[in-house]
């Protein structure tokens, strides 16, 4: 069975038991491994796709993950890949604020710090916020070169939109641009 070939060699056996019966019963499993479940998942993603249960705790895991520098770009694009991109929009529709674009075209913003920016998978449709990320990036990691960037997706383009703290495009866009932000807007107190 699928199931025993799980790679469930970081979980605790009271874990990996909880986490199978979940999967058995077609039910998020990562409220039982919650500081485990991003590497849980990136081990097993192949198979969890195989067993229908890897849309359903893959965004949940992701979105609460904050920092990504140790998983390489390409290998969490690879997983969103693996997703069935209905599955990912039933489970996490793309939110549409914006009647201009009719839902088809989507400006994002992404708020970066540190000595490289990485042009990962998760945007906003707020400038605002994508200026906080970028001092809240600061802040909490020590960095410096704080800078915002933004594109312009169709919404086929986007695998799902999740809404852990706010609307969180999960896109891996071909293009962007810096923004010119001043540097005295790159603050925790922005008003939300």
């Amino acid at each position: 069975m699928l199931l025993g070939e799980l790679d469930c060699s970081t979980l605790l056996g009271s874990e990996a038991a909880q986490v199978k019966e979940a999967i058995e019963r077609r039910d998020e499993f990562i409220g039982y491994i919650p500081s485990k479940a991003l590497e849980f998942i990136l081990r097993n993603y192949r198979l969890l796709a195989e067993l229908r249960a890897l849309e359903m705790n893959w965004v949940p895991a992701y979105l609460h993950a904050s920092h990504f520098n140790a998983v390489p770009l390409s290998v969490l694009q690879e997983v969103f890949d693996t997703c069935n991109r209905d599955t990912l929009q039933e489970h996490f529709p793309i939110y549409v604020g914006d009647h201009f674009s009719r839902g088809e075209r989507f400006s994002l913003f992404r708020g970066c710090a540190g000595p490289e920016h990485r042009m990962g998978m998760s945007w906003t449709s707020s400038l605002d916020k994508a200026i906080w990320y970028a001092a809240h990036h600061a802040a909490y990691y020590k960095l410096e070169n704080v800078a915002v960037y933004a594109t312009v997706v169709n919404r086929s383009e986007i695998y799902c939109c999740g809404d852990h703290y706010d609307f969180d495009y999960i896109v891996h866009p071909k293009t962007w641009w810096k923004v010119a932000v001043p540097a005295s807007e790159f603050r925790l107190d922005r008003p939300r």
